[in-house]
C-alpha cells in the first residue's frame, strides 16, 4: 500500500523520472509537470517569447535573403528557442531550466566559436554545461512546497560587496587572457563570460541577485551580437533577438523572484 508521500514525491520533489515513456513522451511529461500551476499570464509569456523570436527570426532572415535551411540559421534559432525556455523556467524556479539550459549551452558554444567569441565558447563547454548538470541536482533538493519550485533567498550587504570585487578582478584577468587568443572584443567578451558564470553560480545557490547580473550581461550582449551586423562578419538574427528577450525577461523575473521570496518567507513563518 503506497503512502501519500510515495505518491506525490519525497519532500515535495517533482516526479520527473521513473515513467516508462519514450524520449518525446518524457519531454512532453516534463513540460506538462513543470508548467502545472502556472497562471495564464505566465503561460502566455512562455508561449509569446518562443513564438515571437521564431516568427521575427523567420521574417528578418527572409527579408535579408538568409537561407532558412543554412546551418547558421537553424542552429541560432534552436539555440534562441532553448535559451528562451531556459530563461522563463529559471524565472519560475523550475528544474526544466537546467535541461533546456544544457542544450542551449551546447548550441550557443558552437555558434560563438564560429564568430571568434572564444570566451563564450570556453565558458559554455567548460563551465555552463557541467554547472547545468550540477544545478539540477541542487535545485531538486530545495523544492519549496509553495508552488512546487526552487526556494529563493538574497545576499547580505557584505555578500554583495564581495560579489562586485570578485567580478571586477576576474573580468580584468580574463580579458587579458582573451586578448592573447586574438578574440574579438576580448574585454567585453571576458566581461560577459565572467558575469554569466557568476550569475549561474548565484542562480544555482538560489540568490535573487543573479537577475541583476543578467540584466547587465544581457544589455552588453545585445551590443556584442549586434556587432557582426555592423562589421559584416555575419547575421546571427535569432541569437540577437534571444538576447533582447533575455534583457526584458531578466527585469520581469527579478521582480517575480523578490515577490516569491517574500511569500515563501511568510509561508515558512506561518508554519512555525
Amino acid at each position: 500500500m503506497n503512502t501519500s508521500s510515495e505518491q506525490s514525491g519525497i519532500s515535495g520533489q517533482p516526479q520527473l523520472f521513473g515513467r516508462k515513456t519514450g524520449f518525446y513522451g518524457g519531454i512532453r511529461d516534463l513540460l506538462r509537470e513543470e508548467t502545472s500551476g502556472w497562471s495564464a499570464g505566465e503561460l502566455f509569456w512562455l508561449g509569446f517569447s518562443v513564438t515571437a523570436i521564431s516568427a521575427l527570426s523567420l521574417v528578418f532572415s527572409i527579408s535579408r535573403g538568409i537561407p532558412l535551411l543554412s546551418g547558421e540559421f537553424v542552429m541560432s534559432l534552436a539555440a534562441a528557442v532553448l535559451g528562451c525556455l531556459a530563461a522563463v523556467f529559471t524565472g519560475q524556479g523550475k528544474l526544466g531550466a537546467f535541461v533546456f539550459g544544457f542544450m542551449n549551452s551546447v548550441l550557443y558554444g558552437l555558434i560563438s566559436f564560429g564568430y571568434g567569441y572564444y570566451g563564450e565558447v570556453m565558458v559554455k563547454f567548460l563551465v555552463f554545461i557541467p554547472l547545468n548538470v550540477y544545478g539540477f541536482t541542487v535545485w531538486i533538493r530545495h523544492i519549496n512546497p509553495l508552488g512546487n519550485e526552487a526556494s529563493k533567498r538574497s545576499l547580505s550587504l557584505k555578500g554583495r560587496l564581495w560579489l562586485v570585487f570578485a567580478v571586477s578582478l576576474l573580468t580584468g584577468g580574463y580579458g587579458v587572457l582573451l586578448s592573447f587568443l586574438k578574440g574579438y572584443y576580448p574585454f567585453w567578451d571576458g566581461f560577459t563570460t565572467i558575469m554569466a558564470t557568476v550569475a549561474l553560480v548565484l542562480c544555482i545557490m538560489r540568490y535573487s541577485e543573479h537577475w541583476i547580473l543578467w540584466m547587465i550581461i544581457n544589455a552588453v550582449s545585445v551590443g556584442l551580437w549586434a556587432a557582426p551586423f555592423l562589421d559584416g562578419r555575419g547575421q546571427p538574427v535569432a541569437v540577437l533577438l534571444m538576447w533582447c528577450f533575455y534583457l526584458i525577461n531578466s527585469v520581469v523575473m527579478y521582480i517575480r523572484w523578490l515577490r516569491r521570496e517574500r511569500l515563501e518567507r511568510e509561508f515558512s513563518q506561518g508554519l512555525n
